[in-house]
């Protein structure tokens, strides 16, 4: 992750910042290794329990409207239902990301988004574009940093 732009940094409690840090990193690197196996990816859960062990979360997709032959799934779904398990569960994790597929109009890109959260307040997303040529090659700029809406502990 860039060193550039570590505001977000400052004032955040070193263990928060490591289990964030530790999310980011599997969270880009699981979505990576998807899209270069695949050419995509589902929207997931990680969360760190608070033992400090890693847990996958997945839900089932649903196809859309009903269409048992389709390929697409509602990713927009998929994601609240993964963020409704967390919120169940939020007593057993001191931080969770969501991991999805995004696209950033502005950049005329798709990117990763790394959306975390930490029972002891922070929340930030890691967001890394992607973009594949014609020789298969996929190419990762550097991620960037951005706000993240408190979902699983809201704000009091």
């Amino acid at each position: 992750m860039s060193t550039e732009g570590t505001s977000w940094r400052e004032g955040i409690e070193p263990e928060v910042l490591n289990d964030i840090d530790t999310l980011f990193g599997t969270g880009l690197g699981m979505a990576q290794e998807q899209l270069e196996e695949h050419g995509a990816f589902l929207p997931v859960g990680l969360v760190m329990t608070n033992d400090g062990e890693l847990r996958l979360i997945a839900v089932q997709p649903e196809d859309i409207e009903g269409d048992e032959e389709s390929d697409e799934v509602d990713a927009d779904a998929m994601i609240q239902d993964i963020y409704t398990a967390l919120q169940q569960e939020k007593s057993q994790f001191r931080a969770i990301a969501v991991i999805s597929d995004i696209y950033l109009p502005d950049n005329d890109t798709d990117a990763i988004h790394v959306a975390t959260e930490h029972s002891w307040g922070a929340a930030i997303a890691a967001i890394q574009p992607y973009s594949h040529d014609d020789n298969g090659e996929w190419t990762y700029p550097e991620p960037f940093i951005d706000p993240q809406d408190r979902i699983v502990w809201p704000p009091a």
